[in-house]
């Protein structure tokens, strides 16, 4: 029998239990989006109540090939998004950021979650944040926690849209509203667009300054 644990395994146990972690949320990616979509507190967004939000999903998944996937929100004032889980995730939208948004910025944001939704270490990031209090997780965080992978999805969702404009002014939008989700667990960080307990304006482990994104999209 495992015994899991500082106390037994050490610092190097520590990161052995997020590693199996990790993969467990290959494997289960469902079952860890489940508990973040829970912690976060969010609720499943119908067609009835966000028409603008399914028709800018409908129309870029027809354009790429791929079904819809799941739609959630969180009742929050501020501007942010985020995917969890894999094989099937689950885009997750602020209701300030879709009160707020206009269409071709919806279209910016949702393309730069679909990019997200499609990133091969899906899975495994979202099994690190569900299990990120466990001994050894920022060490492995950092494993897929770089703010370069941000600028990366936004000029791939820019080649998806072809208008870099479209996301220059989603992301300046929801930097104005303030992107803070305080129920969003710190270790899901890496999984929003924004910086979600703190200043999009501030550079973090997982997220660059928003004008330096800014600034790589109005050269793509």
């Amino acid at each position: 029998m495992l015994v899991l644990g500082t106390g037994v395994l050490g610092l190097g146990g520590g990161v052995l239990c997020l590693v199996v972690a990790a993969r467990l949320g290959v494997v289960a990616g469902r079952r860890s989006a489940d508990r973040l979509l829970q912690v976060v507190g969010t609720r499943p967004a119908s067609p009835q109540d966000y028409p603008r939000l399914h028709n800018a999903i409908d129309g870029l998944c027809l354009v790429q090939g791929i079904d819809p996937p799941p739609l959630h929100v969180v009742d929050m004032p501020t501007g942010n998004a985020a995917v969890l889980g894999s094989p099937d995730p689950v885009l997750v939208f602020t209701t300030g950021a879709l009160d707020a948004l206009e269409v071709v910025e919806l279209e910016g944001l949702v393309a730069d979650l679909l990019v997200r939704a499609t990133d091969g270490d899906l899975a495994a990031q979202t099994g690190v944040a569900a299990f990120g209090g466990l001994p050894g997780s920022g060490r492995l965080r950092r494993r897929w926690v770089r703010p370069d992978r941000q600028v990366r999805f936004d000029l791939e969702a820019a080649s998806v849209t072809r208008y870099p404009p479209g996301l220059q002014r989603a992301l300046r939008s929801l930097a104005g509203l303030g992107s803070a989700v305080p129920s969003a667990p710190v270790a899901s960080a890496h999984l929003w667009v924004l910086q979600p307990g703190g200043s999009p304006e501030t550079a973090t482990a997982a997220h660059p300054p928003v004008d330096l994104r800014l600034a790589a999209l109005g050269e793509a």
